[in-house]
């Protein structure tokens, strides 16, 4: 009866070093991928702050300057104030 127990222990203590092999590996093969994705976020995280600064630069007002420049626009607007009672008061 002893010799059954101690091949049944044996047995299981193999099963057991070969699950925590392929764990292993398992782990290995995973932190792969989170490294692979963090690079991949890393880097759409970078290419975001660009588009952000460039759609930043181009609704700006110093880029609206610089492009009616560009295209001889050289009349300024007159600013409408309110304080004209021609507006004000709309009869």
């Amino acid at each position: 009866m002893k010799k059954k127990y101690h091949y049944f222990i044996w047995l299981l203590f193999f099963v057991l070093f070969i699950a925590n092999i392929y764990i292993f590996v398992c782990g290995i093969k995973l932190s792969n991928e989170i490294n692979y994705y963090e690079t991949e976020i890393s880097k759409y995280s970078l290419e975001n702050k660009e588009l952000e600064k460039k759609v930043y630069d181009l609704s700006s007002l110093k880029y609206a300057a610089s492009m009616a420049a560009e295209l001889n626009f050289v009349v300024k607007a007159k600013p409408l104030f309110l304080e004209n009672i021609k507006y004000a008061l709309n009869h």
